[in-house]
């Protein structure tokens, strides 16, 4: 096989990035909507397509992908559905053979090319492999755990450095510094996970990538205040609750709006460290 190329098919969003986001706010019907395109994977119409335009090519491993190989993978979640009802077809199964599945009404639509721009036909062990360094599902368990365990610490490593650009690095670690100027006495450093980067040893902040900006996330220090002044300088903050309880507060941010009010994430990261003293 082909070398496998696979950043540029990890999705530029995901489920919960929009729910927590941009999509905070759908109603029902646009909420079902939205379900209607992230099950685009099930419509046989669009396969087609992809496959005729793809001329029956996996991008992801330039091989040919046979019809009981391929699977649609969505390269971006931010699409809406013309319709608020699905198909219902018939899909057996051996043990099913009245099987019956949801598909969206492609073939109906006129507007199926936005759809087709964010999806793309690839094999499925081509699409098993993305969402494994994507951190979506686990690689499955292998007799030798050390391994399995150094594989997997590879693979993210290697997923951050393909996927963070230098803005990224710049707020990350600029902020990184402000903590540690805030309280040099304790040794602070950064581990990396599947979808976010941890602040460690406290694990209180953590950075999650979002687009060429950063999702900051801050657990511990008078979150109300920090909301205050993120609101006082035009910084759009929320405040998630866990059980009731306020869990963290978390923000979108870029390189520019970071260092135009670094006086600000200063005093931020100021009141988080003497939290955690």
């Amino acid at each position: 096989m082909s070398r496998f190329i696979y950043k540029e098919f990890l999705p530029v969003n995901d489920s919960a990035s929009l729910k927590e986001g941009k999509y905070k706010d759908l109603t029902k019907n646009e909420i079902k909507k939205w379900r209607n395109f992230k099950i685009i994977t099930k419509s046989e119409y669009i396969f087609n397509k992809l496959a005729e335009e793809q001329n029956n090519i996996c991008p992801a491993c330039n091989e040919i992908i046979e019809k009981s190989e391929g699977v649609i993978h969505h390269l971006d979640y931010d699409r809406l559905c013309k319709y608020l009802e699905c198909f219902k077809v018939l899909k057996p199964t051996p043990k099913e053979p009245y099987r019956k599945i949801k598909a969206p009404k492609c073939s109906r639509c006129p507007e199926t090319n936005i759809c087709k721009e964010k999806v793309v036909l690839i094999h499925n062990k081509c699409h098993f492999k993305i969402h494994i360094i994507e951190g979506r599902i686990k690689r499955p368990k292998k007799e030798n755990q050390t391994k399995r365990i150094q594989k997997t610490q590879e693979e993210k490593l290697e997923y951050w450095r393909n996927s963070l650009t230098q803005n990224h690095k710049e707020i990350i670690q600029k902020s990184v510094n402000l903590i540690r100027e805030s309280n040099p006495e304790k040794e602070f450093y950064l581990k990396y996970y599947t979808r976010y980067i941890s602040l460690k040893p406290t694990n209180s902040v953590t950075f999650k990538l979002s687009g060429n900006s950063i999702t900051l996330k801050i657990k511990k220090g008078n979150l109300i205040k920090i909301k205050e002044l993120l609101n006082n300088r035009g910084i759009e903050s929320n405040l998630y609750y866990k059980k009731d309880v306020l869990n963290n507060i978390y923000f979108i941010i870029n390189s520019n709006v970071f260092n135009k009010n670094i006086d600000l994430l200063e005093l931020i990261f100021k009141k988080h460290t003497e939290y955690n003293n």
